[in-house]
């Protein structure tokens, strides 16, 4: 049963990588915007993709912590939190989407986003001080946060987003070998 959680998790934070990286340079190599003077880019019709592949990376840090057996509380904590974040993040995504924006503010999907960063942080600062994964694994899980925590659909920013998809196809390399093993 084990392997065949490593197998999803693994595909899962593989998709949701190559999603976050495609989507990512749609996005950047769009026209940015100036908020300031009420100039946006355009990204909404790439916020459903990035909403499914933070899921689908939510589902593939389950899969990571699975692989862990030592794992503390605050492990476990962040993980909840990320995963709630991610699917908050997904659920405020679908919700712009069904809803008319002129009308309503809907505020599940950056709350989300912010949930999903803060998660993520507490995840590898936790695995950073338990060694309980390989350095590399470490590395990567702490560039994705970081690239996360600077990810702004509206400025140069956006390219953020490349690294954090390229992270957690990384990860996935690691799910893929439990799996095999």
């Amino acid at each position: 049963m084990k392997r065949v959680v490593f197998l999803i998790t693994a595909l899962s934070a593989l998709i949701g990588g190559m999603i976050w990286l495609r989507m990512g340079f749609e996005l950047s190599m769009m026209p940015p915007g100036n908020p300031d003077a009420q100039i946006y880019r355009s990204s909404q019709s790439l916020m459903p993709w990035f909403g499914c592949g933070i899921a689908c990376i939510g589902i593939g840090l389950a899969g990571l912590y699975a692989s862990l057996k030592d794992a503390k509380r605050s492990a476990r904590w962040a993980l909840n939190v990320t995963l709630l974040g991610s699917f908050l993040y997904l659920f405020g995504t679908i919700s712009r989407i069904s809803i008319d924006l002129s009308i309503q503010y809907e505020a599940a999907q950056p709350i989300g986003f912010l949930i999903t960063i803060a998660g993520l942080l507490f995840f590898s600062v936790s695995m950073l001080k338990s060694q309980l994964l390989p350095f590399w694994t470490r590395v990567l899980l702490l560039l994705s946060s970081v690239s996360l925590l600077i990810f702004n659909d509206q400025f140069i920013t956006a390219w953020s987003s490349v690294p954090f998809g390229i992270s957690w196809m990384g990860l996935s390399v690691y799910l893929f070998r439990k799996f095999a093993q």
